[in-house]
């Protein structure tokens, strides 16, 4: 088994709903099985080569935001031709529906426990948002990958350390020498590049649910992840109108909290 992992967070400057805040850090893992991880790599590849020649520039990997709000190599695109890049991915999950695994942390995460976190824990910093979403994922994932003699290669994108630095071996201390955990660049392994993807999708989507305008690129981008249908339990589908999306968004979260009894019902 494969797992690749990347973060997403902000805008920070966000008008909020009631549950949805810019403060939020967001992991999210995607598995892959061992049999597709050759093909999906030199997949993602031959199509950097190709729309590098077609964009007559230097390209070196795909990194979503920047492809959806045109900097870089994509500030040329124009008529949504750079949402074309995203439907390639889309389409590309769609054909697979590889699991998800997503873990966000805010203000409420912790304090809904009457928990402070501090320390470190296996390499990461819990003093810090970003360290405690990505130590909750890792948790999270473990408790769910096939157990030894299975073997896991684990690739972060490597944002908070050295590429081939080790990636949380006492979390994943079961699995002894079954297990290859490891930060390294995006443009490296293109397992990471999908994990962008996904974890750009679900964060930019939340996003666009709080805002009280969207364009029709917006509005094009979250009919297509939602048709995704991505395969997690982490995420809640909700079913909406753009004239009602943040206090549906709102309500969601509601019934959910409820549900886990973090809120009595009003």
């Amino acid at each position: 088994m494969h797992v690749a992992i990347d973060d997403t967070y902000g805008p920070e400057a966000i008008t909020p709903t009631k549950y949805v805040t810019g403060a939020r850090r967001t992991y999210v893992a995607v598995e892959f099985p061992d049999a597709q991880v050759a093909y999906i790599r030199q997949n993602i590849r031959d199509c950097v080569t190709w729309l590098e020649a077609k964009l007559g520039t230097s390209l070196l990997e795909f990194h979503f935001s920047e492809i959806y709000n045109r900097r870089g190599a994509w500030k040329s695109c124009l008529n949504g031709e750079n949402l074309r890049v995203v439907s390639f991915f889309a389409e590309l999950y769609q054909l697979h529906r590889w699991r998800v695994h997503v873990q966000t942390v805010d203000e409420r995460t912790f304090s809904d426990h009457n928990v402070d976190p501090a320390g470190i824990a296996d390499g990461i910093d819990l003093c810090e948002r970003d360290g405690q979403a990505l130590f909750l994922l890792l948790l999270k994932v473990r408790d769910v990958l096939p157990p030894p003699p299975e073997r896991i290669v684990m690739r972060i994108d490597a944002g908070r350390s050295k590429p081939g630095s080790l990636l949380a071996p006492r979390i994943f201390r079961r699995w002894a020498g079954l297990y290859d955990g490891r930060y390294e660049f995006s443009h490296a392994d293109p397992l990471i590049q999908v994990a962008d993807f996904l974890a750009f999708s679900i964060n930019r989507s939340t996003h666009l649910a709080t805002k009280p305008t969207i364009t029709k690129i917006d509005q094009e981008f979250l009919d297509m992840v939602g048709n995704m249908e991505i395969r997690s339990s982490d995420i809640i589908r909700v079913g909406s109108t753009i004239a009602s999306i943040r206090q549906d968004l709102d309500m969601a979260h509601s019934e959910d909290r409820i549900a886990k009894g973090l809120e009595n019902p009003e």
